[in-house]
Formats: structure tokens, sequence, C-alpha cells
């Protein structure tokens, strides 16, 4: 037997969703770049023949979706907010508090991807790649010749790999990953042997790139 439709509603979508929507493509039409101010709410509501509320619901949900900023004061209003890899690293920790995730298993991951990325790294790393990487390493050793392990920036090593792969998203999903990483460590203090193992490790990585050993590498 067919079933009937008869009686069936369609619900619409909300138009706060569809005021949103409308937001998002002129932005990304490039009518309003990172940084450029959109037009005022009453502005809004009288282009779009909506309500206040409706306008104030759809600007709180792309704040929350970091697409716009809010800014108070004489100058505020809603901004067009710069890519930031800050939101994934939220939903990355988000992830990471509520779904169980062991911290052996961020480092499993890590380590699985990493040697890629140095194979990456490897072919496209320039001299300034490799700058970065040495005084990182410098740094790092200086901190724990002094007994005092610095574990932000030994986490930073995997930011600059990532870099020098020149893959933004690369970067911005370590960065996000690294974030998750230092809220973790936060709450367990790194020991001098843990930080020397994690510095030999970036050593090893460095070496290969300043020699462009990609097979090694992998």
């Amino acid at each position: 037997m067919s079933r009937s439709f008869q009686d069936a509603s369609v619900r619409k979508e909300k138009l706060s969703n569809q005021v949103k929507a409308l937001i998002k493509q002129a932005i990304l039409d490039g009518e309003y770049k990172p940084g450029d101010k959109l037009p005022p709410e009453m502005l809004l509501v009288e282009q779009m023949q909506v309500s206040k509320v409706t306008i104030r619901e759809a600007l709180n949900e792309l704040e929350t979706e970091g697409i716009i900023e809010k800014r108070r004061g004489i100058y505020g209003g809603s901004f067009v907010a710069k890519p930031s890899p800050d939101k994934i690293g939220l939903v990355m920790n988000n992830f990471y508090q509520f779904s169980g995730l062991s911290p052996e298993e961020l480092v499993d991951f890590r380590r699985m991807i990493e040697p890629e990325l140095v194979a990456i790294a490897v072919e496209r790393r320039s001299p300034e790649d490799l700058a970065a990487m040495e005084a990182n390493i410098q740094e790092v050793e200086a901190a724990i010749n002094s007994g005092v392990p610095d574990q932000a920036k030994g986490i930073d090593f995997h930011i600059l790999i990532a870099n020098a792969c020149h893959n933004r998203l690369t970067s911005a999903i370590m960065e996000a990953l690294v974030t998750v990483f230092l809220d973790v460590l936060s709450k367990v203090p790194m020991t001098l042997e843990d930080a020397r193992g994690d510095l030999e490790y970036n050593k090893q990585f460095y070496e290969f790139m300043q020699k462009g050993q990609k097979q090694e590498a992998r």
C-alpha cells in the first residue's frame, strides 16, 4: 500500500537559516572580505524584510561558526572574521574530552601522519623553514639543559613540520591538534626524560629534512 502524503506538512527552513545562508554567500562571493564590517542590524532587517530577532539569530550562528566576529563600542558591529584554525582546535578538543580518547591515541595519531608530512616537507621546505626548526631545537635543548623543559616550545616543532609542507589545510589541522596536546600536557608535567626523548625524535626528523632523505622519513 502506497503511503499518502495528503495531510503531511513540509517544514519550511527557518528564516534565520535563510538569512545566514545569504550572508555566507555574500562573503563567499567576495562582497565582504575578512575585516569588513557587515551592514547594521536594522539595515539588514529592512533589506531582508525579516524581524530583528531573526537577524540576530542568524548573526549569532555565524559568530558561533567563526565566520563573523562581533565587536562592542563606538566602532563595534559584526565583522567578517579572518580564517583561523582556532575553531578546528575547539572541535577537536571537545571531541577528545567527550569521546574518551586517551593521550596515547593522540600520540599514536600524530606519529601515524607525521612521517608522511616530513616526507612531503623534504621536497617543499625552504631555507627559512629549516632555520626555524633549528632555532626551535636549540631553544628546546637549552630549556632541557636548564632543568626546566619547555613543553609548548617542543610541541611547536610539529607545527613547523606542517608549515614546511606549504599547505594551509595541513598547517591548520596540525595547529588544531597541537591545541589539544597542549591542553593534555598542561595536566601532566613533563619529565626531563620525556623531554629528551621528544627532542631526539624532533632532531631525527630535522636531519631527514636537512639532508633531503624522503624515504628515511617514512
